[in-house]
């Protein structure tokens, strides 16, 4: 130890200067169109980056260039006169596969750093690959709708690079083990906002501005490793300068999972470093006591109170926040939040409280938290028995603070706000977080359509989405919380007491004042749909899983029309909980409990019609055909249309089908008496008269069912139907004629009065090329009631679909195909299930159509049986 007694500490800042050399300055953002709009759902990713270096005082804020093709990518990267820092790529772009991307950028640019930031889930496989093919991704980071992840990505990649050189003039870190990319994108951000805010939050102990820019260079690094061995490795290089360990359970260790990887990580860096500070977390309760009996500190990656824990530790163990004097058991005996308090405080506080923290070495941690390298180094080698009393002890702390600060003059920097909010008349939001997959998508439509030149005025049509607020995740976890939901709705195995929970829950008074202002202004019958974040993944959809509600929205009572609104939400809310998805979850790699939910509030498109509403037309429109027939490709698409609200549609009830390409091909039917039997006989509308009805669990409460003579007697029929004329077994294209009404949209697809064909090409094209891979759109089509097919189209959602042309390598050898039980040539997707011992056949020779119910309901006693056993089993 330095004789710190005789001389002067003078704080070297100097030294800072050399600390942070690489920055990224330029980021190389890789995506289709689509990808890229998720990320700025809720403003412009430069904004929302801007935003957040401005809030936490840094001054380096990177500037984003965005291509949407790796044919671009690559000609960026090959310029001499551009630099970038880092390649951030999203899941889907549209020439490459993303791992050969990779490997391009880095055959290319050899040190380049390459993260994939993914809005949807990724499995293990895929998780694997990229641990055993290092020089392809160097990570992957989920994206939340939290622009916080945006800087914890520039942060990580700028600690990685700056790591050996920093740690060379006494900057700390923060090891992180953990190999979910779900948890650490979680964690991330937290662990740097709280780190930032510190280092924000100490600038006032800086004398002058520079001082205060060069402080942030000094702040605490956080690194990320994701097996055992890679956190060794970490340990035992930089273990002198550890603040600490945050650390999962289950991690690899030697290529595989292993259970208690991180108690064994744990009692390694503990045998070499006792007193630092050791975080366990994990989502399996049985682990805290385990920790406990360690003397480690344990997180519940389950808590409701997750972030606001992790919190806590980073405040308590770290050196973050104030330095709290404590005795031996707890309590507290003093506090101080700058040097000077803490040089005035640590002289009245009891002797027992200042000797507790020395052997600890926490006034060193504090010390070096803040920045302050130097002090910290002096103070740490200190021992308690190297002083007579410890009243010496506390007038050496005390007299070597005070030195350092005689030195300087104390500085107090006001804090900048940035705000930014970009209204578009008809797409508006409630909160913050993410928009979840409808709204994000419904998002992206309002500004493909409203920039894309392609879509403006085809044949004077114009392409619009219905008037849509979204209300963002943040709300739903505020409700959760705020009532103590959690828990008891992910132990509840009854739908209806789950309902019965929420409806009788209480809605945050924060958003009710937003949501009457927007109630108040809309007067005509509205959608309450699902938008979770898991609802539209490419991998694994939750689709379909969870509820929609359509609301007159006519009561003369406000206070009716609220309540049925908030009761609708409520309903949504309670889906995520329901029997459906937590099986489906568990028959996956997700959890439930990572799944947020938002809600699309949207203008259902339609007319009113006596006492129902509904549109001329409701479609679903996919760019790949899975069954096509002569001349019709797999490219070309496939459309089903149907009269009324699209619910016939999408549960795959009697609807027309045809290729935009072509749409003079009707349906292969061998007879006009086959059409007429498969045609569409019943339509969908909602009913007016339900104004006053309250909202329940069956998302049919408020809807009717109405046959061809409603339609005809509404005007309605004009538009998409013909007549079947029995004395000569052939359909005219009217309705002028008696004859039996069939629904042929012979009107708009044969005699092209309207160009649905047309829009639905374009649009899908756009979409595809947008989005970067195969999509499906829900549309609705409406007309006046004076009998003119001036229509308007409206967009209603778009999201991806899996076409079975996705990248991958697959190789069947002769011998695979010797063994193989059943092989085809024509799959909807390839993949590896493991484990299989069962086969549950239905049999074709015994199916019957009209004993669906009953052959449903087998199949189910099957499937719980298989559920209990929790074995796997291929069902036929």
């Amino acid at each position: 130890m330095s004789d710190i007694l005789s001389g002067q500490f003078s704080p070297k800042f100097s030294n800072f200067y050399d600390l942070m050399r690489f920055r990224v300055t330029e980021i190389l953002l890789v995506s289709s169109l689509y990808d890229a709009f998720v990320l700025e759902e809720d403003g412009s990713l430069v904004d929302k980056l801007f935003t957040e270096y401005i809030d936490l005082n840094l001054r380096f804020i990177p500037r984003i260039t965005t291509v949407s093709s790796a044919e671009e990518a690559f000609k960026k990267l090959r310029r001499r006169d551009l630099r970038f820092d880092l390649v951030l790529m999203t899941p889907h772009i549209p020439d490459m596969d993303i791992f050969e991307f990779g490997k391009k950028v880095k055959s290319i640019k050899p040190q380049m750093p390459v993260i994939l930031l993914s809005y949807e889930p990724v499995n293990e496989n895929f998780l694997f690959k990229i641990r055993s093919e290092k020089k392809s991704i160097d990570r992957v980071f989920y994206w939340f709708g939290d622009k916080k992840i945006l800087l914890a990505i520039a942060k990580y990649v700028e600690d990685r690079k700056n790591l050996k050189n920093d740690s060379k003039h006494g900057v700390s870190l923060i090891l992180l083990v953990e190999d979910s990319p779900w948890y650490y994108s979680y964690f991330f951000p937290i662990l740097y906002k709280e780190i930032l805010e510190q280092t924000r939050y100490l600038l006032k102990d800086s004398a002058n501005e520079l001082q205060k820019f060069l402080r942030i260079r000094a702040r605490p690094k956080i690194i990320l490793v994701d097996t055992y061995e890679e956190a060794k490795k970490f340990f035992d290089t930089y273990k002198s300068n550890l603040l600490g360990v945050i650390s999962d359970v289950r991690f690899p260790k030697s290529g595989k999972k292993v259970d208690d990887a991180g108690f064994q990580f744990a009692s390694y860096v503990k045998d070499k470093l006792p007193d630092i500070p050791f975080l366990l977390q994990s989502d399996e309760e049985e682990n805290r006591e385990k920790a406990y009996s360690r003397g480690l500190a344990f997180l519940d990656k389950n808590s409701e109170n997750l972030e606001a824990e992790l919190r806590q530790f980073l405040l308590n163990h770290f050196g973050f926040g104030d330095f709290v004097f404590r005795l031996p058991d707890g309590t507290v005996v003093g506090k101080a939040g700058t040097l000077r308090e803490m040089a005035e405080v640590i002289k009245s506080v009891p002797d027992e409280s200042v000797e507790y923290h020395a052997t600890r070495n926490h006034f060193s941690i504090w010390l070096r938290a803040r920045t302050e390298f130097e002090l910290a180094e002096r103070l740490r080698p200190k021992k308690v028995s190297d002083f007579k009393s410890t009243a010496e002890l506390k007038e050496f702390i005390s007299n070597e603070i005070k030195r350092f600060l005689d030195r300087r003059d104390a500085g107090i920097i006001t804090d900048f706000s940035f705000s930014h909010f970009d209204e578009e008349h008809n797409f508006i939001k409630v909160g913050s977080g993410s928009l979840g997959g409808k709204g994000r998508s419904i998002a992206f439509l309002n500004t493909l359509v409203s920039s894309e030149e392609r879509l403006k005025n085809i044949k004077g049509v114009e392409i619009k989405i219905p008037d849509t607020l979204v209300i963002c995740t943040e709300v739903f976890e505020r409700f959760i919380k705020d009532n103590n939901l959690f828990k008891r709705a992910i132990e509840t195995d009854n739908d209806n007491d789950v309902v019965e929970m929420f409806l009788n829950a209480r809605f945050p008074d924060t958003f009710v004042v937003s949501l009457k202002d927007f109630l108040k202004n809309l007067n005509q019958p509205i959608a309450v749909r699902s938008s979770s974040l898991l609802e539209d993944s490419q991998n694994l959809p939750f689709a379909g899983l969870y509820k929609t509600f359509m609301l007159p929205n006519n009561s003369e009572d406000f206070n009716i029309r609220f309540k049925q609104l908030i009761d609708a939400i409520k309903l949504v809310y309670a889906s995520v909980f329901f029997q459906a998805p937590k099986r489906y979850s568990r028959n996956s790699n997700y959890r439930i409990e990572e799944e947020k939910m938002a809600v699309v509030i949207q203008k259902i498109v339609g007319q009113q019609y006596g006492d129902i509403f509904y549109p001329v037309i409701s479609g679903v429109a996919q760019s790949y055909n899975y069954y096509p027939f002569e001349p019709l490709k797999h490219e070309d698409g496939i459309c089903n249309i149907a009269l009324g609200l699209g619910k016939i549609v999408v549960e795959g009830g009697e609807t027309y089908s045809f290729c935009p390409k072509y749409p003079d091909i009707q349906p292969p039917y061998s007879s006009p008496t086959e059409f007429l039997k498969n045609s569409q006989k019943k339509f969908y509308a909602l009913d007016l008269t339900s104004s006053e009805k309250d909202v329940v669990n069956n998302e049919e409460f408020d809807l009717r069912v109405c046959d061809l003579k409603r339609a005809e007697k509404d005007g309605t029929l004009f538009y998409v139907g013909s007549t079947y004329d029995a004395t000569d077994g052939v359909i005219r294209d009217n309705i002028l004629i008696d004859g039996y009404r069939v629904i042929t949209f012979s009107h708009i697809l044969k005699h092209k009065k309207f160009p649905l064909p047309e829009i639905l090409s374009e649009l899908v094209d756009v979409c595809k090329k947008g989005i970067g891979t195969e999509v499906e759109i829900e549309f609705a089509v409406d007309f006046p009631k004076k009998r003119s097919f001036d229509g308007n189209f409206y967009l209603l959602q778009v999201r991806p679909m899996v076409s079975g042309k996705e990248f991958a390598e697959v190789e069947i050898s002769e011998e695979d195909r010797k063994k193989a039980l059943i092989s085809s040539s024509y799959v909807l997707g390839n993949g590896v299930i493991k484990n299989l011992r069962h086969i549950v056949f239905v049999k074709p020779d015994k199916f019957s159509p009209v004993k669906t119910l009953e052959i449903a309901n087998e199949v189910a006693k099957v499937n719980e049986l298989f559920e209990e056993s929790e074995e796997e089993y291929v069902l036929v």
